[in-house]
């Protein structure tokens, strides 16, 4: 994954988005203004700053997904088949979006990815 400013992250009231980093100190990441309708404003904020974690958990979707249990449990069953390749195309889709980083079509996964692997 490219590296960004870890989150999770907070918009406060005055614009400011902050980070706080899991077993970090706070800090300003930077400040977010623009026009529009206060509800407007509030709900762009709550997707700004649930960005990062909304990466990650498409990132250990596809992570999961990939796993050769997993494939054969999706590939086997005719009533979630179709519906689960759509969506995992989709997170593979904005994870390229969101990162720039080539993600393998499905079943495929990255041979360079031992997150799961045991030590």
């Amino acid at each position: 994954m490219p590296r960004y400013t870890s989150g999770p992250w907070k918009i406060r009231p005055n614009g400011e988005l902050w980070s706080y980093s899991r077993g970090g100190s706070p800090g300003q990441v930077g400040t977010m203004s623009w026009a529009g309708k206060p509800e407007e404003r509030d709900g762009n904020a709550r997707i700004i700053a649930g960005s990062v974690d909304l990466c990650e958990s498409l990132d250990e979707l596809m992570l999961i997904v990939a796993q050769p249990e997993v494939v054969a449990a999706i590939e086997d069953n005719p009533r979630i088949s179709a519906k689960s390749r759509m969506i995992i195309e989709n997170a593979r889709t904005i994870l390229q979006e969101v990162t720039g980083k080539s993600v393998p079509e499905w079943p495929k996964r990255d041979p360079h990815d031992r997150r799961l692997e045991s030590t």
